[in-house]
């Protein structure tokens, strides 16, 4: 019941957190006169359908994701999305494929947390950096009280154990049906991530924060 409490919500500051980016890609094509090449680390469709098409048509947009990201089965609106979007397979912590500055802008939303574990994350802002000659990258806070992947109440401020505890009572049938090591592999893999860490992932770029109260998400913009 919660988390279908939550989604409109969410939906709602999704669309209004993505104006920025829209503003921004209008921006970038003015300046060069062309199509802005993006690259979306991580990225999927949907995400994409949050941005107006009159935008989208303005941008060379490509997904870079792992080879088994990609779903097969698309609504109707993806695959009116797909037909425009480029496809990729890569990783995001190592994107030497590309030389520095191969990109107009790179675009990475929600995904810099589940890369893996610190060493991981430096690793994939590093490279999001190198690559693209503008940025916005966003992901939810640690200080929002709401669990952002399971909408769920305080639930990443509570220890693996004790996570992994209240999601076979509370959580949903697919976490419930996947053996305990990879429920704990899952977890390691959702990091919310407070301010001061996302400062030290992207230094010297410019981080605002979105609030819903308490902090909801950060992103980083150059």
């Amino acid at each position: 019941m919660f988390p279908k409490l939550l989604a409109p919500v969410s939906r709602h500051f999704r669309e209004k957190r993505n104006r920025p980016l829209g503003e921004q890609i209008e921006r970038l094509h003015a300046e060069k006169n062309g199509l802005v090449e993006i690259l979306d680390i991580g990225g999927s469709l949907v995400f994409w359908l949050s941005i107006p098409e009159a935008i989208r048509a303005k941008a060379s947009i490509s997904l870079i994701n792992l080879p088994d990201a990609y779903q097969a089965d698309l609504t109707d609106e993806e695959r009116d999305v797909a037909g425009a979007v480029r496809r990729l397979v890569g990783d995001a912590r190592d994107l030497s494929v590309y030389g520095d500055g191969a990109f107009d802008l790179v675009v990475c939303n929600s995904v810099i947390e589940h890369v893996g574990d610190w060493a991981d994350m430096k690793k994939a802002a590093a490279e999001a950096r190198r690559v693209g000659k503008h940025g916005w990258i966003q992901v939810p806070a640690f200080e929002f009280p709401i669990d952002q992947h399971f909408l769920l109440p305080f639930l990443h401020w509570l220890s693996y154990p004790a996570q992994v505890g209240v999601l076979n009572i509370v959580g949903n049938r697919f976490f419930k049906t996947l053996p305990l090591d990879e429920q704990f592999a899952l977890l390691e893999h959702m990091r919310p991530i407070t301010r001061q860490q996302f400062a030290r992932l992207f230094p010297n770029e410019d981080i605002a924060t979105e609030r819903l109260i308490a902090p909801k998400s950060h992103i980083a913009s150059w």
